[in-house]
């Protein structure tokens, strides 16, 4: 009688163990959001086209430098977790790479979108969207990837695989159109985003822990001194944050001057 006790003791407690373990493993993630508000005064400067000025005039092109919305929302910012050189980060299984590649098209004589993310888990794929009219993808600031500038024509979509991962979001031209340029961040894992059109983000399923995260946003790079919670980011636009598990940190709103941006 002992004996059998003592067995079903045994298997009660691997039981538990197991569900204690997959309990675990399921709340060591974390998430972190926050919105990004400008404190000062933005007005998209008007772009007059310079080629093809029939079709590209039809259009209200307006300089995507620095996108602001009604009460200050401010778009476009790359926020993403920077491991450190050579190193890795655990990835949540339920990230996967997608079926389809990841867009990026040539539209109405504008990129679109003007700031995006990439894993390179998935492709990039180059669109033209223009009926008749000539644009190029000039990638020629790669550092870690092959650069490449190339044609791109209706019908005809350029499809790109990286490799490996870009240290900061770089800058895509078209040449043809010299106002036409956007920012894609490569990166090896999927802990990147850029802040919406509402200046909200969101990045899901972190490792729990401690994480550099680096702020950073095309009018001036890396965003040194920005205070995020009651800490400010350092000169190279990173701030450690603590992710703990099972848990959503709030960073609130986070406000950025002009003098940040530059302007």
């Amino acid at each position: 009688m002992n004996c059998i006790i003592a067995k079903r003791l045994l298997s009660a407690c691997v039981a538990a163990s197991l569900l204690a373990g997959s309990t675990s493993f399921a709340a060591d993630w974390g998430t972190i959001k926050g919105k990004f508000v400008f404190k000062g005064d933005a007005k998209a400067e008007k772009i007059v086209p310079s080629k093809d000025v029939d079709y590209c005039g039809k259009h209200d092109l307006v300089d995507e430098a620095v996108v602001v919305g009604a009460d200050g929302e401010l778009a476009n910012v790359f926020v993403f977790l920077n491991a450190g050189r050579g190193k890795k980060v655990d990835i949540h299984p339920d990230y996967k790479a997608s079926a389809e590649p990841k867009v990026l098209d040539n539209h109405f004589c504008r990129f679109e979108p003007h700031a995006m993310t990439l894993w390179t888990a998935d492709k990039l794929e180059i669109r033209n969207s223009d009926d008749g009219i000539g644009h190029n993808t000039n990638a020629g600031v790669l550092f870690a990837n092959p650069k490449f500038n190339e044609q791109v024509t209706n019908g005809s979509p350029i499809v790109k695989k990286f490799e490996k991962s870009e240290a900061l979001p770089s800058k895509i031209a078209c040449n043809i159109h010299p106002w036409m340029n956007a920012y894609v961040l490569i990166r090896d894992n999927p802990y990147a985003v850029v802040s919406a059109a509402d200046g909200t983000f969101e990045i899901k399923n972190v490792p729990a822990g401690k994480h550099n995260f680096s702020f950073w946003h095309e009018a001036k790079g890396n965003l040194k001194d920005l205070k995020v919670g009651k800490e400010k980011s350092d000169r190279k636009g990173q701030l450690e944050i603590e992710v703990p598990a099972g848990e959503t940190v709030d960073l609130g709103e986070i406000e950025v001057t002009p003098a940040m941006l530059g302007k």
